[in-house]
């Protein structure tokens, strides 16, 4: 299959859309977790070629450093990282702060995460090993002001890397020999989970961390019990 990205981009759309479907008390916190998450698009450059080769429509990656497929697959994974916790665990955002600015916060957030990754890169760590450690160490600060978000972030990465191996899973049966032509396996997790990469499960993981904190604490929430209909 020539796009194979896409194909993965179109994957990670589903667990999202099914969520939008189904709970509706989780679209906001979708909407805003996916727009925080769209400027990680544009970071392909970092992890092109590096840490893998797939083709792209137009070649954007070659010309812009992100293609189409990078905002497709940043939205799905923001969809269902950010509500994979909540839906697991019949959770639902409600006000915790007032007069917060989320847009504000949330631009700190990204700002720091890139710092820290470039950080981490000059220090000689590869890319995906930096972006986890920039994931879970942002996070981690983020907790420093809101501990009741904890739990919620630890089993929101737990139930996030299980929906993303899931997805590869499905992805690697679509396109099969996809992970052994496209990837470039780190140098820290050698091996396979169930054919999958260990480095695309550390970063499902780590992305379930930060998607579970980060935008809750933007906007001033926190988890509660959903009520019964």
């Amino acid at each position: 299959m020539r796009y194979e990205f896409l194909v993965l981009s179109v994957l990670f759309l589903v667990p999202g859309g099914c969520i939008w479907l189904v709970r509706p008390d989780l679209r906001a916190l979708m909407k805003r977790a996916v727009a925080m998450s769209l400027p990680f698009a544009a970071t392909e450059w970092l992890f092109y070629p590096e840490y893998w080769t797939p083709r792209f429509l137009f070649n954007l990656a070659d010309h812009l450093g992100f293609g189409i497929e990078d905002v497709l697959f940043v939205a799905g994974l923001g969809a269902f990282s950010s509500t994979a916790y909540a839906v697991a665990f019949r959770r639902t955002p409600v006000p915790h702060e007032t007069r917060v600015r989320p847009w504000l916060r949330a631009a700190g957030a990204f700002v720091l995460a890139l710092s820290v990754t470039f950080a981490l890169l000059a220090a000689g760590l590869t890319i995906l090993y930096a972006a986890v450690m920039s994931m879970v160490s942002v996070s981690a600060i983020l907790l420093l002001m809101r501990g009741d978000l904890a739990v919620p972030s630890l089993l929101g990465a737990l139930v996030s890397a299980g929906i993303y191996l899931a997805l590869c899973l499905v992805f690697g049966a679509l396109v099969p020999g996809v992970f052994e032509r496209t990837w470039r396996p780190g140098v820290l997790l050698t091996g396979k989970l169930l054919g999958v990469p260990l480095d695309e499960v550390l970063y499902g993981l780590g992305a379930g961390f930060g998607a579970t904190i980060v935008p809750a604490w933007a906007c001033g929430w926190r988890f509660m019990p959903l009520r019964p209909r």
